[in-house]
């Protein structure tokens, strides 16, 4: 009996994080399409095909769902810098990580799209964004000095030269997707653009042996562009 007892409980465990995790994958999806303003609680549950109450079990707010949302995609990027800067000294391997932060980035768009609203209606996720910028910025930072000892980098006129040029990359990550939903007119080839972008901003600082790893982000996008043909 007590067997039976663990067995049931588990599995309705289970069940319930199932159900939740469906919430979030509908909810983002659904704020991915339509926008945070056009899309409600009520709404995900009659996508989903569950009771409004059984939602609200889960999340009882919209906004306990865009915070999770944020959460998870915070968690994501997280790791992803982690692999990025531990990538450090194989340029074709960070490469590929960036590129995997910018593929998260698309994920969660809506919250990129609605970066002002969010952080106006949540004082979490806006001390949360600077925190993590800061942290950001620091890593990006870490890399420009190991790329400058190593050659690749010319050393920089300034510490204020290098703050600039940090903040003027950390923009193109937090805004890359506003611009591309507006100007980019193409859906193939996006990030990649993008991710092409983030490096030519590099390109007036990198020396002979710098250009030469710059060449092989170009062959490796022209290989990536053959093979999604």
């Amino acid at each position: 009996m007590p067997n039976f007892l663990f067995s049931f409980i588990f599995v309705n465990i289970k069940v319930r994080m199932k159900t939740r995790e469906k919430i979030l994958a509908t909810s983002l999806d659904l704020f991915n399409q339509y926008g945070i303003s056009n899309v409600s609680s009520k709404h995900v549950s009659e996508v989903m095909g569950i009771s409004y109450g059984n939602l609200c079990y889960h999340f009882p707010k919209k906004d306990d769902i865009i915070l999770q949302l944020y959460l998870d995609m915070q968690e994501k990027l997280d790791q992803q810098f982690e692999q990025v800067q531990r990538d450090i000294f194989n340029f074709e391997f960070m490469l590929a990580g960036l590129k995997d932060l910018f593929n998260i980035l698309y994920e969660y768009k809506f919250i990129y799209l609605g970066i002002t609203k969010v952080i106006r209606h949540f004082e979490t996720i806006k001390k949360h964004a600077q925190e993590q910028n800061q942290v950001r910025g620091k890593t990006l930072n870490t890399i420009g000095t190991f790329l400058v000892e190593q050659g690749y980098l010319k050393p920089f006129e300034s510490k204020e030269h290098k703050d600039m040029l940090i903040h003027a990359l950390l923009m193109v990550i937090n805004s890359w997707i506003s611009d591309a939903e507006v100007f980019f007119q193409k859906e193939e080839n996006k990030i990649e653009y993008y991710v092409k972008l983030f490096f030519n901003m590099v390109k007036p600082l990198l020396t002979e042996p710098g250009l030469e790893k710059y060449e092989l982000i170009y062959a490796y996008f022209e290989e990536m562009k053959v093979a999604t043909k």
